[in-house]
């Protein structure tokens, strides 16, 4: 899966201004497998499916001759033939952004593919014209934009009709397969599948239409509170759901296709009683990706969760199989404990021969026969695993040795034809033809071919490379494994006497993924150490703007990394010793960590939250087939979070697709979100302002703990230290209660899994423990149920909180939610929030940004104090916020208080800046003095109090008989020999700077004190923060003048490390002390040789810039080797005059040309994805240089104005006093 990359047009105004430059609806692409040898083209055959048809990453064609199986990581399908001899790959076809599912028609010979593109909101529709067992002719025909987040595709068995289940939409998109094009769009969300709340998140995810073409199966992808005694954190308060609709494939409209009901999959006893004298534990489906038909029953693989506790590996979560009886005829009902099955009770005794493993993450399931007895064999797609049960003439399953065993085939074993790079990691889906079945393993890239007559693996065939060894996307790679698999297979260091298998959890039982779906959540409320808590969405860990910005983990903040959770690894899916062996309790055969000596053989001796880091320990590693790189594994685990989760999109709205959501209530809804203060807690770009701001690990003084004072009489609460700051009150503690209602009261009980009081409340006064970590909301509505106890599965319900309004309005401010229409419009607008979405505005200042003219304050003088106020946002949401209203900057210092209004007006373009000045009349005392600037002092807008006060330190002196400052001019940089004063591109950012100097004579003949000293301040463009980064100005001794001149200095100095244009700002002071007013000023862009790599993480952006003459050319070609780059050309007024944006790691080329001297041009590189690519560019005459072509790709946007514009601000923090500018992270 991609890592994000859908590009939603930003709101009038918006940072980027993005415009759609082509949106290919239909479009035409070559096959990227070579064709020679194919077949005269044959007419379409008349044919249809002989079985009944659901939705899967891996797809059979009706005549049974190809298999279609989708990349998620390649943006591409690749089809399989030459399926009676030696399976291969036959062709490779691009399509959309991250496709996730495909499904075919019931041609014969000429038949099309339909291709779910969950990240681009689209279907690609390929046509093969003609095809034999061992070659296809396909392309593109066409491209449907369906709804947000496109999982899952199914066409109907009599190859008519097809249906796209818009998981982040709610809706089933229908398409004529005779036309192509879209009948309509079925509303589940708001139908009695959704019942009794229609303001839930349906979430629509697996497909399934039963062979006579009349019913159609859709499943509810998470679970909602139902039943008797509906509840969080209760092993019987939630239902699975499967949505029934009837469809009539001959209806040439919508009319034809209607919700005709539901089937409410009740919670099931697990068969595991823990301890063993406890009480029978029940959980309920969850996480339903597929549904199949087999005769006249539904099949539904799920991970069934059981949350009430204890939270340990063989309680919470489960292997289930649910079975719907009536499913093609009759009344449709849940068959229940007489037909289900717990695959992991089949797992208590393996097969002789055979190691006892478990099969976590149960994710789809094929049939050897349609009617009759016979045999299944469901994907677990975290233990790796193909299991086989036995399946009944009335569809009952049982394991193949009942009442413990049953036969499984390991997909990624310790033989040679299913480990290394025939290993089969993560299996998402399954089709079988004949005697054998193929695996989609989306982790491993590959295809496992599996005999079924001997249930063993026999071949497997390579569908796309790996990541590049040695890049940041491979030890992504290594990270996503992890993530994903419950078993683990690792390095094995010479003298190693310990296992270097199965260490992720005990016996394979689960995985990371079986709590957080793809990075995401599994819509649960667990009791955990710290009490009732939802597994919150990793998406939001870090901005996926700023690799850099991390929110602190869980609820209670009771985290600060990724490596933490090794303590879940090892004592929730797994178990500690009963006593200690070498010093540690903890299993030296399970776990990544190792001991921090080095020695695989031991385990660590201490694994905590804080006070040790986890991060960069001795740990396990892995090597990628075709690698030689040791990939340290718990490390890869933080470095697949932080960069490679993808957010959901958003709903989309009506001006992106007929039948959206009302644009003009959702443009309502952002504006309501900032009156309502909301930023407060839900500021920057990765919308929490929750923040590691510390290096870990934190100062004590930063936690605490409710026992430490003691509690208050009556409580007893959790011991667990957290980070205090992080944790904002917004009375939720107990949500969902009699004490603290809200909605139906559904919120679990504040007890954690020993029964102590859960954190959230202060209990022992200390002001330190009341509130929770406020979460991410990216993506916030494809990621219910909210609060931290689940309280509310609706954001409508949580809009409704009085008392959670009220914490983001300022005193005496009206509540703009008080109304339910407005509500309603917050919430339309929260539907749409992902990672596209333009950030919440801020106004911001830092040190570097106050400045003094003159520079440096002498007693008894008038001087400008002034400031460069940064507009983190948009203009138009800094009107909109502000309604009219001043915004005010105040600036006091001794003799100073003074507040002067920022006009809007200042602020030239988005994330720009704005000077604001006033007048300081300097005190007669020397010394060092403060100047303090707070933006926004009388608080217009609920920006971030992180960053709208600064601080400077400057020192007044006495003043000296000269007060006239030296002036600097001619600034030039260069890397050539001989220095090149027109250098635009540098290959090093080891440079040299020019620069002529003069101290100008004192007026009326007084003294001049001659030039002193010089220094350079370098600044890089930051993506992420949107400013220019500077570095320190440290005075240095003027050297001696080049030879020949008197005024003309040059001198040596190395550039930031950022690649990209650089600049450097020259400033003087003479002898007396005086600094220049404004300094001398040039820039260059380093760009690497043409044989280096350059990584860029997603959404970070490569900014070349460089002057022309009139007649002269550049060309930029871009060459990826992994990810995804778009580039784009700007010249000075803003206006873009070259683009290439193709998809994948297809080459993009942009060149730009001059007609007149010192003509500047701006290059933006942008990295859609974490991206390696090398730079290759030609300058020359403008005749020397082909005329680019622009490009664009299928489902892309490109700036239609460059990210920034002009050079840092002139005017800036320089002093006497030494002061080192470091960059602040941005939220």
């Amino acid at each position: 899966m991609h890592l994000f990359k859908r590009r939603r047009l930003w709101l009038a105004g918006g940072l980027l201004g993005y415009a759609l430059l082509v949106l290919a609806l239909v479009a035409s692409r070559n096959v990227n497998a070579a064709t020679a040898g194919l077949a005269p083209s044959t007419a379409p055959g008349i044919a249809a499916f002989d079985g009944p048809t659901n939705s899967s990453p891996i797809s059979l064609s009706a005549d049974k001759t190809h298999i279609w199986v989708v990349n998620p990581d390649d943006d591409s399908v690749s089809v399989i033939g030459n399926l009676d001899a030696t399976p291969s790959v036959i062709a490779t076809i691009r399509v959309g952004d991250e496709p996730q599912g495909v499904t075919l028609d019931a041609g014969v010979g000429a038949y099309r593919a339909y291709v779910a593109n969950a990240a681009d909101n689209s279907v690609s529709i390929i046509s093969v014209s003609s095809s034999n067992a061992s070659s296809v002719n396909a392309s593109v025909e066409k491209t449907l934009i369906t709804g947000a987040e496109p999982w899952n595709v199914v066409s109907s068995p009599d190859g008519k009709r097809v249906f796209v289940s818009n998981s982040v939409q709610d809706t089933i998109t229908v398409i004529n397969a005779e036309t192509r094009n879209i009948i309509g769009n079925v509303d589940v969300r708001n139908s009695v599948c959704n019942d009794p709340d229609r303001s839930r998140h349906f979430q629509p995810r697996g497909l399934a239409v039963t062979l006579n073409n009349d019913r159609l199966y859709v499943t509810r992808f998470l679970s909602f509170t139902g039943g008797p005694a509906p509840k969080q954190a209760t092993d019987d308060g939630k239902l699975g759901v499967v949505c029934q609709l009837n469809i009539n494939t001959a209806a040439p409209d919508i009319g034809g296709y209607t919700v005709a009901g539901s089937v409410a999959l009740a919670p099931q006893v697990t068969g595991f009683v823990i301890p063993p004298t406890g009480p029978e534990t029940k959980a309920y489906p969850n996480q339903l990706q597929s549904v199949v038909v087999r005769g006249n029953q539904a099949f539904l693989p799920n991970i069934a969760s059981s949350t009430a506790g204890p939270l340990r590996f063989n309680v919470d979560t489960h292997a289930f199989v649910n079975v719907i009886d009536n499913a093609a005829t009759g009344t449709p009902t849940d068959a229940g404990a007489a037909k289900f099955l717990n695959l992991h009770l089949g797992a208590r005794t393996p097969e002789a021969g055979k190691t006892k493993l478990f099969f976590s993450n149960p994710w789809a399931i094929a049939f050897t026969n349609q009617t009759g007895a016979g045999s299944a064999y469901v994907v677990s797609s975290g233990s790796d695993l193909l299991v086989k049960v036995n399946v009944s003439a009335e569809g009952k399953l049982d394991f193949t040795s009942p009442p413990a065993t049953t036969r499984y085939i390991d997909l990624n074993g310790e033989e040679a034809a299913n480990s290394g790079a025939n290993a089969g990691k993560n299996p998402l889906g399954i089709v079988i033809r004949n005697n054998r079945a193929f695996t989609m393993n989306y982790v491993s890239r590959n295809l496992s071919v599996v005999n079924l007559d001997t249930d063993a693996v026999t071949q497997v065939i390579k569908l796309t490379n790996l990541p590049p060894a040695g890049s940041l996307d491979e030890v992504s790679q290594v990270g996503k494994e992890m993530f994903f698999a419950s078993r683990g297979v690792f390095n094995r260091p010479d003298g190693t006497t310990v296992s270097t298998r199965d260490r992720l959890s005990s016996e394979g039982w689960q995985n990371c993924a079986s709590c957080h779906f793809a990075g995401l959540t599994d819509g649960n409320v667990w009791v955990f150490e710290t009490g009732p808590r939802k597994s919150i969405a990793l998406n939001g860990t870090f901005s996926p703007h700023n690799v850099n910005d991390q929110r602190p983990l869980n609820y209670s903040a009771v985290r600060d990394q990724v490596q933490d959770f090794e303590l879940n690894t090892r004592t929730v899916s797994g178990i500690n010793l009963p006593a200690p062996v070498n010093g540690s309790v903890f299993d030296p055969n399970h776990g990544l960590l190792i001991s921090d000596t080095g020695n695989i053989n031991f385990a660590p001796t201490v694994i905590n939250n804080f006070n040790l880091s986890n991060s960069g320990r001795q740990q396990v590693t892995v090597t990628l087939p075709g690698s030689t790189v040791a990939v340290p594994a718990q490390d890869a685990i933080n470095e697949w979070v932080r960069r490679a989760i993808r957010t959901p999109n958003g709903v989309l709205t009506s001006d992106e697709i007929s039948g959206g959501i009302p644009a003009a209530d959702v443009r309502e809804g952002r504006k309501l979100f900032f009156k309502a203060g909301c930023q407060a807690c839900h500021g920057g770009t990765k919308w929490s302002n929750s923040t590691i701001d510390f290096t870990a690990p934190p100062a004590a003084a930063d936690l605490s703990v409710e026992t430490n004072p003691p509690a208050a009489a009556g409580f007893n609460p959790v011991g667990a230290q957290s980070l205090f700051r992080q944790l904002r009150d917004i009375k939720s503690f107990d949500l969902g209660s009699a004490a603290n209602p809200i909605g139906s009261n559904i919120g679990a009980l504040e007890k954690n899994t020993a029964g102590l009081d859960a954190l959230g409340k202060d209990y022992n006064g200390d002001g330190k423990g009341a509130g929770y970590n406020p979460p991410s909301l990216l993506s916030i509505y494809h990621l219910p149920p909210y609060y931290h106890n689940g309280a509310c599965e609706t954001i409508a319900c949580v809009l409704t909180n009085v008392n959670h309004r009220a914490s983001g309005l300022k005193p005496g401010t009206a509540d703009p939610l008080a109304s339910a229409s407005n509500r309603a419009k917050l919430e339309l607008w929260l539907q749409t929030l992902d990672a596209e979405t333009p950030f919440p505005t801020n106004l911001r200042v830092r040190e570097h940004d106050i400045f003094l003219d003159p520079a440096v304050p002498f007693a008894n003088t008038q001087v400008t104090v002034g400031v460069n106020v940064e507009l983190f946002g948009t203009r138009a949401d800094l009107a909109d916020v502000a309604e009219g209203n001043p915004i005010k900057v105040r600036f006091v210092a001794p003799g100073l208080n003074s507040e002067v209004e920022l006009p809007l007006s200042a602020f030239t373009q988005d994330f720009g800046t704005a000077k604001v000045t006033t007048i300081w009349n300097v005190p007669p005392d020397t010394g060092r003095k403060n100047i303090v600037v707070t933006i926004d002092s009388t608080g217009v807008l609920n920006d971030d109090p992180n960053d709208n006060t600064a601080t400077r330190r400057v020192q007044v002196k006495n003043a000296p008989a000269d007060r006239t400052a030296p002036v600097v001019t001619e600034v030039t940089i260069s890397d050539d020999t001989p220095f090149n004063a027109n250098d635009q591109i540098a290959n090093s950012p080891n440079v040299k700077v020019r620069f002529k100097a003069t101290d100008p004579a004192s007026p009326n003949g007084g003294e001049t004190s001659g030039l002193g000293a010089y220094c350079i301040v370098r600044y890089s463009f930051n993506t992420s923060e949107r400013r220019w980064d500077e570095e320190k100005c440290d005075f240095k001794t003027l050297p001696t003048a080049d030879a020949g001149t008197s005024d003309t200095f040059t001198v040596d100095t190395v550039l930031p490390p950022r690649k990209g244009a650089a600049y450097a700002f020259v400033w003087l002071r003479d002898k007396a002390g005086n600094i220049t007013s404004k300094p001398g000023l040039d820039f260059i862009s380093v760009v690497p040789a043409a044989n280096e790599n350059v990584t860029l993480d997603r959404n970070d952006t490569l900014i070349i810039r460089l002057r022309l003459n009139a007649g002269q050319s550049a060309s930029f070609t871009v060459t990826p080797s992994s990810g995804d780059v778009d580039m784009a050309a700007y010249n000075e007024a803003g206006n873009r005059v070259a683009v290439s944006a193709n998809n994948g790691t297809a080459t993009e080329t942009v060149a730009v040309s001059a007609t007149a001297n010192n003509t500047f041009f701006q290059i933006e590189i942008k990295a859609q994805e974490l991206s390696v690519f090398r730079i290759a560019t030609t300058q020359g005459a403008a005749v020397e240089l082909a005329e680019a072509v622009n490009t664009i790709g299928s489902r892309k946007v490109v700036s239609a104005t460059p990210l920034t514009s002009g050079p840092p601000p002139e005017q800036t923090a320089i002093g006497e006093v030494e002061e080192v500018y470091l960059p602040l992270v941005t939220k």
